[in-house]
């Protein structure tokens, strides 16, 4: 068995990452891995605000996230660093999402055979 741990700094809006992102986990998970969790770094934080309001054309990329990571038991979190800057209290995230710091990522990440990263960066 693999584990990963993902790392995303790309928002919600350009949800083509995110989607492959996603699809990923899924293909990962059948195969019967391990994903370690999932962090949102930059304007990744984006991906757990709640209150999307997408209409009918967007799909709601918070709701995939954590529809997802409910159903599979996956960690997900958001830099508080990043969440700080944003202004994203954590009241303001969706379900199932934290705070987390640097130093979680590092246990992930150590935790991991793969980390990989999705987004343009910071």
């Amino acid at each position: 068995m693999t584990s990963f741990t993902f790392i995303v700094s790309s928002e919600p809006y350009k949800f083509e990452a995110v989607d492959s992102l996603l699809n990923l986990c899924e293909a990962i998970l059948k195969r019967g891995h391990e994903i370690r969790g999932i962090y949102l770094f930059g304007s990744g934080v984006y991906n757990i605000k709640k209150g999307a309001h997408t209409g009918d054309e967007v799909q709601n990329i918070q709701e995939r996230i954590n529809n997802f990571c409910t159903k599979n038991n996956i960690e997900i979190g958001g830099c508080s660093t990043w969440l700080s800057f944003t202004g994203i209290r954590p009241d303001d995230i969706i379900e199932g999402a934290c705070t987390m710091g640097l130093g979680e990522l590092a246990e992930w990440s150590e935790d991991s055979d793969n980390v990989i990263f999705y987004g343009t960066g910071a």
